[in-house]
């Protein structure tokens, strides 16, 4: 069922559990969903919504397929997220997984505990993962990538069920930032004004403008002068 300030969700007819509008509100259950505009969505269920939505606030705690692109000012993702399209939001919370099959991730603050894989770039002012991010580029200000950890067991073997993507280090062909922070990344090329390359990371090429720090245990091919 999913219901909001207006009332009831109704279904379409001749497809079953299918539903064909929202106007915001909170999704318990299975069901599909038309794209279009919504003040918040929030799902708790296994949903699939058809072609792209705009949105004041999207959050996620379950299983979620968007054949189109989703644009959020508040995107907050517990749950595992695919998206056929695009994501653009002003501030993103990951802790759960989400999967970008378009070229681009855009928000002005990024927050990523958990996994976000794009096929293209990230960018955002501010970017702050914890966890593992998957793309071409990441570009931003402020980026710190400190990704250390990797989960196995049933908890990794389901996450790699559901999204295909699997938890680790990440790995990014190009990172451009005015400040740049590693740790347990593996990248073609990092460029910065600051740059840290922390442990566990793998570096092709490194520029800096400004400060460079190398950890011991990171590994760097070639520093451009």
């Amino acid at each position: 069922m999913v219901t909001n300030g207006i009332g009831v969700i109704g279904i379409m007819a001749g497809k079953e559990d299918s539903l064909y509008s929202i106007a915001g509100g909170k999704i318990d259950g299975v069901c599909n969903i038309a794209g279009g505009f919504y003040k918040e969505l929030h799902i708790n269920g296994v949903c699939n919504i058809e072609g792209d939505v705009e949105t004041e606030s999207f959050h996620i705690d379950g299983v979620c397929n968007c054949s189109g692109s989703i644009t959020a000012e508040e995107f907050d993702c517990d749950g595992v997220l695919t998206i056929s399209g695009n994501l653009r939001a002003g501030k993103a919370d990951i802790d759960g997984v989400v999967t970008v099959n378009g070229d681009k991730v855009g928000a002005d603050r990024i927050t990523c505990d958990g996994v976000l894989s794009v096929d293209g770039e990230i960018s955002s002012d501010v970017i702050v993962a914890k966890g593992k991010l998957v793309a071409r580029e990441v570009v931003g200000d402020e980026i710190t990538i400190k990704s250390y950890w990797k989960t196995s067991g049933l908890a990794g073997a389901l996450v790699k069920l559901v999204s295909n993507v699997s938890f680790g280090y990440s790995s990014v062909d190009l990172i451009e930032g005015t400040t740049v922070d590693l740790r347990g990344v593996r990248a073609k090329s990092v460029s910065g004004q600051n740059v840290m390359i922390g442990k566990n990371c793998e570096i092709d090429r490194v520029e800096a403008s400004g400060t460079l720090e190398i950890h011991p245990d990171a590994r760097v091919g070639e520093i451009a002068k």
